[in-house]
């Protein structure tokens, strides 16, 4: 397949996926077939790659679209989007696998305009490391875009831009042909004549120029005569010369500095204050040395006479709450002194002593459940243990319910087979005779519903243009009317009265003179109530600062007493402390010295023990040296001791192990009987809490359910006061100003005389 066909079979391929509604997959295999197996076509074989390709890479690609589109917008069309995405993915993924010359085909088989556009950017190294690289970085790893991506676009950018100026030049080439075809058209072909041939003329040629015979250049070295001044000299002679030079020197300038004018220079002095700040330096480091200095601030010095302290409202306000909580807190201790006559000093020593009786008592507790929780343990190991026999005999039961509930199905299905079969029979039966039968009757059917509903039609038409008639007849019948009223002539003569009200009949109706009236009425009464205003906020004013100046003065006596009061308790607080220093102190030494007497009686114990020891040992060794026959014996009796030791220990772990088990016995009875009592608690709770959230409902819902008749009543009932009321208002107005009433109707009747009249001449326009 051509290249050019080949970039349009991917193009169509591309523009038909809609992930949406397909997979890739199944896109794939839809569009191109078997293009998986070994002897799939090539072709088909290479659409599916670049179709995988442009879709997995899909987001690395739509960052060069971006930006190709933004800055090449004068020279690209949006409807070839899809062709530059494909030559995209062969270009910055495939061109290493292509090869250049297999690109090579596929660009050119596109137009050259579009491809030298692409050439150009694609392979502008410099411009898609500032730009694209950036993007591509987010999506793969560094080394990847710069070797796999960027690296094959650097290795061919010389052979591409020599295909990009072969592209311009047939584009430029095909452009020449084109506007040659578009010119000779509608044209007579006219004969040319053959070119002129130049000639050249019979001219003297000039004669070649001579060449000059090159230079020979001499590679030699001349030496001159040896020198004779040598001879007359010596090295010793030239030292002496040179000294005599220096120290005549050496006077010249010494004379010459001697005798001038000008201030001596003292070069042997410097001129420096490198010592002092070195001295500064080294003292100031010195004082930050200083570690033995006293590092705190020195105290703030408070006047005597104490700080003033001025209190804004809201802090006068805040201590005087506090002062007055705690005033009710002091009344309340003393009411419930007044009443109980009883101190909380016993309810307080009782309180701390059952507390103490309460952590011991939960010690003990935790002691017993962690020896409930081993024996809980190793029953829950043996009923693991039951647990896994008593599955693996439900399996085996199970196992073979399974091997008979499949015997069973496979009757079933044998049966619901047969059943089929029988009623396929039946349907095949009534099928060669039912359809027609049911045919005829539904055509039957239908003819009596069409002449029916053609009757009905028919009686409808005739119905509706006796209607339509009758109506035009009435809408003529106004017109006529209409004009007849139209054609009578009216004066209206309005007087304006600025005692007389509109007379439209409204609730808040008055005249202009009323109205000015009421304007200097309301006007005054509201300077009135200014004035009565600004004297009661001028009152309140005064009584919040005298309240404020008597609270300022009750908190100065308050923080008096209190600082007195404080004063004198932490005197008696410093006395306590001492004196609590003082007698713990003496009980430490005595708790010492009875420390020291009973390690002391230790020490006197546990050497008579080792003198009793030694002395037993002592007894010992003479009863074996006097006794050695009886070694047998007391061989004897030591194994019959062991014997009775390991029986007794015996004995005594099966009592353990007996009490053991029936304290786990008695404490899992005794846990199973909570258990049962707490649950039959909280059943018989939850029935109480639901029985009465159900009564409490029931007693809402009625509640609610009379509250709103109750209140649908005082609504209509206030309905009809409010109608009667204005029923009765109404009848008022009407009898107090019977021509505003009269006004009033005509009005009202030329409204709705003029909307009819407008209503019906609408009518005869249609």
């Amino acid at each position: 397949m051509k290249k050019k066909l080949l970039l349009s079979a991917c193009e169509d391929l591309i523009k038909s996926f809609n992930p949406k509604k397909m997979t890739l997959d199944s896109h794939a295999d839809e569009q191109l077939g078997d293009a998986d197996s070994p002897n799939a076509d090539p072709n088909c074989v290479f659409i599916k790659q670049v179709f995988y390709g442009c879709v997995r890479h899909k987001e690395a690609l739509k960052a060069f679209m971006s930006a190709f589109y933004n800055d090449m917008a004068a020279s690209v069309l949006r409807s070839d989007y899809t062709l530059y995405l494909i030559i995209t993915y062969l270009t910055f993924f495939r061109l290493e696998e292509l090869g250049f010359n297999e690109y090579r085909k596929f660009i050119e088989s596109q137009e050259p305009d579009k491809m030298t556009g692409f050439l150009s950017y694609s392979f502008d190294v410099a411009r898609l490391a500032n730009s694209t690289k950036w993007d591509w970085i987010k999506l793969y790893d560094l080394d990847f875009v710069e070797e796999t991506m960027l690296g094959p676009i650097e290795q061919h950018t010389k052979a591409a831009n020599t295909m990009r100026v072969e592209l311009i030049a047939k584009a430029s080439g095909l452009a020449a042909e084109k506007e040659a075809s578009d010119g000779k058209v509608g044209l007579k072909e006219m004969p040319k004549k053959p070119p002129t041939v130049a000639v050249s003329p019979h001219l003297t040629r000039p004669a070649p120029r001579a060449v000059p015979e090159p230079i020979r250049i001499k590679q030699e070295v001349v030496v001159g005569k040896e020198p004779t001044y040598l001879e007359r000299t010596s090295l010793e002679a030239v030292q002496k010369t040179k000294a005599a030079r220096l120290e005549e020197e050496r006077e010249r300038t010494t004379k010459k500095y001697a005798e001038s004018n000008v201030q001596e220079f003292k070069l042997h002095e410097t001129r420096s204050n490198l010592q002092r700040v070195r001295r500064e330096v080294e003292e100031k480091r010195a004082k930050e040395l200083d570690f033995d200095k006293d590092k705190r601030a020195p105290p703030v010095r408070m006047p005597r006479e104490g700080a003033t302290v001025k209190l804004n409202t809201a802090a006068i306000l805040r201590e005087d709450s506090l002062y007055k909580k705690k005033q009710e807190q002091e009344a309340r201790q003393i009411q419930a002194y007044e009443a109980e006559l009883r101190d909380s000093t016993e309810f307080h020593a009782w309180q701390t002593e059952m507390r103490s009786k309460d952590i011991h008592r939960a010690r003990e507790n935790v002691e017993r459940t962690r020896v409930l929780a081993k024996l809980s343990a190793e029953e829950a190991r043996r009923a693991i243990e039951r647990q896994k026999e008593d599955n693996l005999a439900l399996a085996s039961q199970i196992k073979e319910e399974s091997d008979a509930m499949m015997e069973q199905r496979a009757l079933e299905v044998q049966m619901q087979a047969m059943m089929n079969r029988r009623l396929v029979e039946d349907i095949n039966e009534v099928r060669d005779h039912a359809p027609r039968e049911a045919e005829a009757k539904l055509l039957e059917q239908r003819r009596a519903r069409r002449d029916e509903v053609k009757e009905d039609i028919e009686a409808k038409i005739l119905e509706k243009e006796a209607e339509l008639e009758q109506e035009q007849k009435e809408r003529e019948d106004k017109v006529r009317q209409l004009k007849a009223l139209s054609e009578v002539p009216r004066k209206h003569v309005k007087v304006f009265d600025p005692t007389e009200s509109i007379g439209l009949g409204l609730l808040d109706e008055m005249s202009l003179v009323e109205m000015k009236e009421r304007l200097s009425i309301n006007k005054v009464r509201a300077e009135e109530i200014e004035l009565e205003k600004r004297g009661e906020i001028s009152v309140a004013k005064h009584k919040k600062q005298t309240d404020l100046m008597k609270r300022v003065e009750n908190i100065k006596r308050i923080r008096k007493a209190a600082g007195t009061s404080n004063k004198e308790a932490r005197e008696r607080r410093k006395a306590m402390e001492v004196a609590q220093a003082e007698a713990e102190k003496q009980l430490r030494d005595e708790h010492n010295m009875t420390l020291l007497d009973t390690l002391d009686e230790k020490r006197r114990t546990r050497q008579a023990e080792q003198r009793e020891l030694e002395e037993e040992e002592e007894r010992r060794k003479q009863n074996q040296a006097f006794a050695g026959q009886n070694a047998h014996a007391a061989e004897e009796l030591h194994f019959d001791e062991l014997l009775k030791g390991a029986e007794r220990e015996a004995r005594t772990r099966q009592t353990e192990a007996q009490r053991a088990s029936k304290m786990y016995e008695e404490t899992k009875r005794t846990e199973r009987t909570v258990v049962e009592t707490t649950t039959a608690k909280r059943e018989s709770r939850k029935k109480k809490l639901f029985a009465a959230k159900a009564d409490e409902l029931e007693v809402k819902r009625k509640d609610l359910i009379s509250r709103q008749k109750e209140e649908i009543a005082a609504k209509k009932a206030a309905f009809l006061v409010q109608r009667e009321k204005h029923r009765t208002v109404k009848e008022k107005l009407v009898a107090f100003n019977p021509y505003a009433s009269t006004v009033g109707k005509l009005a009202g009747s030329r409204t709705m005389g003029g909307g009819s009249m407008t209503g019906s001449v609408r009518g005869m326009e249609q």
